[in-house]
């Protein structure tokens, strides 16, 4: 497999390779790499609190997107299943859009365990992107797991990295940025630098254009949630080093390279850029706000508390814990943002629009 590289690479493709190659990529491995016996958790497979919450939030929005909803990177199909649960009655069809064609069993055991067989009737699964996208689209820790392209800040002489099999070991290789994008690099360096030199960091630009995409094709809502900071806190002198991270086994370094297609790499979101894709192909922004603040405002604490076991000592410790860390501003709950855009279809006078205007925290964007 390391032969894939005998020429020298750049980053993103190496990374795209090392993630979704349908043979050798980590989201081939199926389920195996989610929940506490995998390499990471994600908030729908914590607490089914998280999907639920979500579902009552669209229900109001629902009805004006036909009840069609499009997720993307369902996972094991716990959100789903959630959604379902607190709002399946304004549901038409639920869209199952993922590149790992073999969580398909997965996804439909668990959507049958909590639904029964009919579920099938309304859920399906889609191979590819819709031409169309009339509804409402999810997508939670999915603009995370797009490949970035990495660089490197030397004054008048922007750095890109490349990846290479050399005397029997991946490596960099740092080699100058192209004219295109040595000026990307100068223009954010300009807007929010000095930068130390050597300041390493990312640029996303298929998570914008897959972005671009979506609301090109979008009559509906779209909803993403993830963990990431706006353009400022992003490209900030003191972040050296930027925000690519490798995780297994639920421990997240810096050791990019190794154990090829066994780890998970991701990089966080810059939402600044997200909002300029959006916009740029004629979408409006519904709002922007802090995970915690989004869950709390739609009542996620009064659907957990009519749980027969959130109040019990023992047995509501790990729910109470669970919950905790999808609203503490020290985990999941400001380190994950909420992002909502419309075309087309808008959630004026609906609960999710209210709750966007008294959580506002577009200016940061």
């Amino acid at each position: 497999m390391l032969s894939n590289f005998n020429q020298a690479t750049r980053f993103d493709e190496f990374m795209r390779f090392a993630l979704y190659d349908p043979q050798h990529g980590y989201y081939a491995r199926g389920e195996q790499i989610f929940g506490r016996q995998g390499d990471f958790i994600t908030a729908p497979e914590l607490s089914p609190l998280f999907g639920q919450t979500l579902g009552k939030a669209l229900r109001e929005v629902l009805p004006r997107c036909n009840g069609v909803v499009y997720e993307f990177g369902a996972g094991t199909g716990q959100l789903a299943c959630d959604i379902l649960q607190t709002a399946g009655d304004l549901i038409t069809q639920y869209n199952i859009v993922d590149v790992s064609a073999g969580l398909k069993p997965v996804q439909l055991a668990k959507l049958k365990a909590l639904h029964g067989p009919q579920v099938e009737q309304k859920v399906r699964w889609l191979g590819q992107l819709p031409t169309e996208l009339g509804g409402v689209v999810l997508g939670n820790e999915v603009l995370d797991a797009t490949p970035v392209r990495r660089f490197k800040w030397q004054k008048d002489n922007p750095q890109e990295a490349w990846v290479q099999h050399l005397n029997g070991e991946l490596r960099w290789v740092w080699k100058p940025a192209d004219p295109v994008f040595a000026t990307t690099i100068s223009n954010l360096q300009a807007a929010h630098g000095p930068w130390p030199e050597d300041y390493e960091s990312e640029i996303a630009e298929q998570s914008t254009a897959w972005v671009k995409t979506i609301t090109e094709r979008l009559n509906g809502l779209a909803l993403m949630i993830d963990y990431g900071f706006h353009e400022a806190l992003y490209y900030h002198p003191t972040r050296n080093k930027g925000t690519l991270r490798a995780t297994s086994r639920h421990t997240a370094h810096d050791d990019f390279l190794v154990k090829v297609g066994e780890q998970d790499l991701t990089a966080h979101v810059n939402f600044s850029a997200i909002y300029d894709a959006m916009t740029d192909c004629g979408g409006d922004l519904e709002g922007y706000s802090h995970q915690g603040e989004f869950l709390l405002a739609h009542g996620i604490l009064e659907l957990a508390q009519k749980q027969p076991e959130f109040t019990h000592p023992t047995r509501g410790a790990l729910m109470r814990q669970n919950l905790n860390t999808l609203l503490n501003e020290a985990d999941m709950g400001e380190a994950f943002k909420v992002i909502c855009w419309s075309k087309g279809v808008n959630a004026e006078g609906t609960r999710l629009a209210q709750v966007f205007l008294d959580k506002d925290r577009s200016g940061d964007l």
